[in-house]
């Protein structure tokens, strides 16, 4: 079972400082518990003299500082001094991310890691937990068609390092010598926005543009069972792990609960997608006039062909099989 899956087995506490809890580090004595209240807490060892620092309380997280603990595992009992990080229990929709986001974050902490870093630690999740009620950046269709992407790129580590981290890049995905861009549909005719700048090929290089035609199933995918199966591919690596919650927290914005519900069926994506050469998408000529700044059109790809000659999954294996 995956870590959020143990969380879910675990008993709630039915004491402020006694918890049965999930080892998390070999290295360190870090802890995940249940509180009363069902709520995910991070029990984080605190290496520092025991003074006084304020508890924090934020939207949907609260973090207090050399809180004396007693830790009940599988295999031993251990009582010891720890900041303990907290997800809102009400907001249950957010369990899971907080864990897994959480989890990477700290796996690098230094072994005797005092209050200052641990601080600096929560500090990043909360500035990452602000994005939860900020006005959405990414529609559902278009975080899910990154998210597919990666799943069947072929070479999910070199995909998850070409993703990109803010969502105003012009490029969803990109490298040293080339990037491509995902649009997702669930029209019946393949209609997809884009910028002019959208298709400009990088120089020295060839872009891509994917197309995807979802539809909602109900016992279809989420975004998080995308980003599980993601996640499976890069366990071994902390930083790629983090990158991909820290992604899909930052898109989802202030209306998470809705997106987070929304699943749709991936044999249908996988019969549906198109991947085409930059080139291959019809546009509107480059204005000469430095006045206009900027365009953004429609464009119909339902005829287009595309000028790659593999079909879309090999060929997206093949884009990504030379991305380090």
């Amino acid at each position: 079972m995956n870590i959020f899956d143990n969380f879910l087995n675990l008993p709630c506490a039915t004491s402020e400082t006694s918890f049965t809890a999930i080892p998390l580090s070999a290295h360190r004595n870090d802890f995940l518990a249940k509180g009363s209240d069902g709520s995910p807490i991070f029990l984080l060892h605190d290496a520092s003299e025991a003074q006084y620092s304020p508890s924090m309380q934020f939207r949907y997280l609260s973090a207090q500082f050399h809180a004396t603990c007693r830790i009940h595992t599988d295999c031993m009992v251990l009582q010891d001094q720890f900041a303990l990080v907290s997800c809102d229990g009400a907001v249950t929709d957010l369990h899971e991310i907080f864990v897994r986001c959480f989890s990477a974050a700290i796996e690098e902490l230094p072994i005797n890691s005092g209050t200052r870093e641990l601080n600096t630690c929560i500090q990043k999740l909360v500035d990452l937990f602000r994005a939860l009620s900020q006005p959405s950046r990414k529609d559902v269709l278009g975080l899910w068609g990154e998210l597919y992407v990666i799943a069947k790129s072929g070479n999910i580590a070199g995909a998850m390092a070409s993703w990109h981290e803010d969502p105003f890049d012009r490029f969803d995905f990109s490298w040293e010598h080339g990037c491509l861009e995902v649009k997702a549909t669930m029209q019946s005719a393949r209609l997809h926005t884009f910028s002019l700048e959208q298709l400009m090929n990088p120089k020295q290089g060839i872009g891509y543009v994917t197309s995807l035609l979802l539809q909602p199933l109900t016992a279809g995918l989420g975004l998080i069972d995308l980003a599980n199966l993601i996640e499976m591919e890069v366990k071994h690596s902390p930083a790629l792990k983090l990158k991909l919650w820290r992604n899909l927290a930052k898109a989802l914005g202030g209306d998470f609960s809705d997106k987070l519900d929304k699943r749709f069926d991936i044999s249908h994506a996988d019969r549906n997608v198109i991947v085409y050469a930059m080139d291959d998408v019809p546009r509107p000529e480059k204005p000469n006039d430095p006045r206009v700044m900027a365009i953004r059109f429609t464009a119909d790809l339902t005829a287009t062909l595309s000028s790659l000659k593999k079909s879309a999954l090999p060929a997206l294996c093949g884009i990504f099989g030379s991305v380090l």
